[in-house]
């Protein structure tokens, strides 16, 4: 379904009809170049258990892509969390965000605890530490930009796909990579890629290290085996966060549902049994 919010539709797909007082909610953000699409498998894998929401962002999947650089803001994308839940009239929820969505959850439960009953990070950083690592990243992002708008989208989402961090998914089928190639240039444009990476990347984004300590909601961190730098930061991070777990997959690398479904999806469901509960 589409809905209207501050002039842009916002694309959500999800499990249920009407809203059920009885069941939790959980709703999936999505990662850089990635849509409501890509929880496909894991709302296959939960069925009915819980009420299932999944978000195109503004600039992917089926929501609109505009060119004002305030729809990828971070204040922006914070409020429109709390303008869905309210528009499906939900309660407190459980947000799991994906590396990009990660970074949004965090920002989300930072400013707006109250409306949270939990949260999941897979794959994800509270933002980089120095002025000098910010200024190093929007550089590296600037490259990005310019490869983007000169290439086509499956030359960039080729050239995305292929860098280390990702490695691990050459152990997929080939059918199923080839499914992903084509769903990334499907589901993408150049303007939401571009204003993305300058206006919501990790450069631009305010570092939430400081504030770690202070989140009293209950968090489940998953990162993967073969991901050593994220597995490194969230273990850094539950460290500092009161209420939180950190679980390492096994033979996986950035993206944990995509490559370890059934063990994702198993690992959270413990973590919703315990908080439910």
């Amino acid at each position: 379904m589409l809905l209207l919010i501050n002039g842009i539709k916002v694309f959500v797909k999800k499990n249920f009809r009407i809203v059920s007082p009885h069941k939790q909610t959980i709703l999936f953000l999505h990662g850089f170049g990635g849509s409501s699409n890509d929880w496909k498998e894991i709302f296959s894998l939960f069925d009915s258990e819980y009420q299932l929401i999944a978000i195109d962002l503004p600039g992917f999947g089926k929501s609109s892509k505009p060119r004002s650089d305030k729809f990828y803001q971070s204040d922006f994308l914070v409020s429109l969390i709390s303008k869905i839940s309210l528009k499906l009239k939900l309660e407190k929820i459980i947000l799991a965000g994906y590396s990009m969505g990660g970074r949004l959850a965090l920002q989300f439960a930072c400013k707006h605890p109250e409306k949270l009953k939990g949260v999941i990070l897979e794959s994800s950083s509270p933002g980089l530490k120095t002025k000098l690592e910010r200024q190093l990243r929007i550089k590296n992002d600037e490259k990005l930009i310019s490869f983007i708008k000169k290439n086509s989208l499956k030359d960039f989402f080729t050239f995305w796909q292929n860098q280390p961090l990702f490695a691990s998914q050459e152990n997929l089928p080939s059918k199923k990579q080839i499914s992903i190639l084509k769903s990334k240039v499907n589901s993408n444009s150049k303007i939401g890629l571009i204003n993305s990476l300058e206006y919501f990347g990790q450069g631009e984004m305010e570092s939430l290290w400081q504030r770690l300590s202070k989140i009293k909601i209950p968090m489940l961190l998953l990162s993967g085996e073969f991901d050593t730098k994220y597995a490194s930061i969230q273990s850094e991070m539950s460290n500092l966060i009161p209420d939180s777990s950190h679980k390492i997959i096994e033979c996986a690398g950035h993206n944990l549902h995509l490559e370890k479904p059934e063990v994702f999806v198993n690992l959270v469901r413990e973590f919703l049994k315990i908080l439910i509960d």
